[in-house]
């Protein structure tokens, strides 16, 4: 009843006239609906809470860094400030913070080939799921979280944290595990320019009221809230049955970047065999997880087929009869054992 009550609510997203940093990043299709205002698809209240949770993360993080006597001003503890990323075409958007460099030489899980931090680094915090995190660790943020490493170039270039520097440290905490993981940035003027460039050609889009003709054709086209406007042939039905006998796509699902994931990890965990087996049951959890939550039987994700296998006994003969005509010898020698509820993936 409780969890029905608190994830039951439907959000409308919010829209607004200016380029924030944590979007800019986006597909300039995705900028120019919603610099035009269009209706995007309204978001379910169990993902804004997931976006809710970030905020602990990030506090804790803070929290954690005052209490080791490092210096972080401008965070959520004390007060986020909003910065002018770009005047032209005017981007904004709040650092979670300016961190002290520590006196003592510290070292980062990964820094790119110019990372010099000076007496202050812009702090980023972000608490992806495990899977998103793995892949962080492997490919570092550039690759693997685009969207976040523009949001720090984009912050770099603002006056008001060029003051303090032109480095950053990202801290990403896995928000199932709690491990951490640290990367150094240095700004990178032509990733700016860049989407710079893109910005400006969304303005003069969005003044002809015109949206862009890219479409992507990897996971966001079934995850982006305006994919019913991109792919109108395509559209699939908002509703998602759910039932115990019932196998979801789950591409189709908001979680549909989260099981392309699990299934590329899975993969992944069969390639290596046996030192894939912790890889293998991280994936199968996760399926489980999102299974139970839908109330359904599997579900599919590309070639990847999970399904929920039911409790039962497993017997090999007629162990009634055994037990009525000799139930000495059947008390002797069989046991039962009822088998715990697991998800099998193929």
């Amino acid at each position: 009843m409780l969890k029905e009550l608190i994830t039951e609510e439907v959000l409308e997203p919010e829209q607004t006239g200016v380029f924030r940093a944590s979007q800019a990043g986006m597909c300039e299709t995705f900028l120019c609906h919603q610099m035009l205002g269009h209706e995007a698809l309204p978001i379910p209240g169990r993902i804004r809470h997931v976006l809710d949770d970030g905020r602990t993360h990030e506090r804790d993080i803070v929290t954690r860094l005052l209490n080791k006597g490092i210096e972080v001003k401008h965070s959520c503890v004390d007060g986020q400030v909003e910065v002018c990323c770009v005047a032209r075409p005017y981007v904004n958007g709040h650092p979670d913070g300016i961190m002290r460099t520590p006196k003592k030489a510290f070292d980062l899980d990964y820094a790119d080939a110019n990372f010099k931090p000076g007496k202050f680094l812009l702090l980023e915090i972000t608490a992806p799921n495990h899977f998103t995190y793995l892949r962080l660790v492997k490919q570092h943020l550039q690759e693997a979280l685009y969207v976040k490493y523009v949001q720090v170039q984009l912050y770099l270039c603002s006056p008001e944290v060029k003051s303090y520097g032109t480095c950053a440290v990202v801290v990403v905490k896995n928000k199932n595990t709690s491990a951490l993981y640290e990367e150094g940035v240095s700004f990178n003027q032509d990733v700016v320019l860049h989407e710079i460039t893109k910005l400006r050609h969304v303005e003069a889009l969005v003044a002809r009221n015109q949206v862009s003709e890219f479409r992507c054709d990897d996971w966001r086209k079934d995850t982006c809230r305006y994919r019913q406007l991109c792919f109108v042939e395509e559209e699939e039905p908002t509703f998602v049955p759910t039932g115990e006998h019932m196998i979801l796509k789950g591409e189709t699902l908001a979680e549909a970047q989260l099981l392309l994931e699990t299934a590329g990890m899975w993969r992944r965990g069969k390639e290596l065999k046996d030192e894939g087996e912790e890889l293998i049951q991280d994936s199968r959890e996760q399926f489980r997880q999102v299974i139970e939550d839908y109330a359904c039987k599997g579900l599919t994700v590309q070639d990847v087929r999970a399904m929920m296998v039911e409790e039962g006994i497993t017997r090999s003969c007629d162990f009634d009869k055994l037990q009525h005509e000799f139930p000495d010898a059947y008390a002797t020698v069989v046991s039962s054992k009822r088998r715990e509820r697991y998800v099998r993936v193929s």
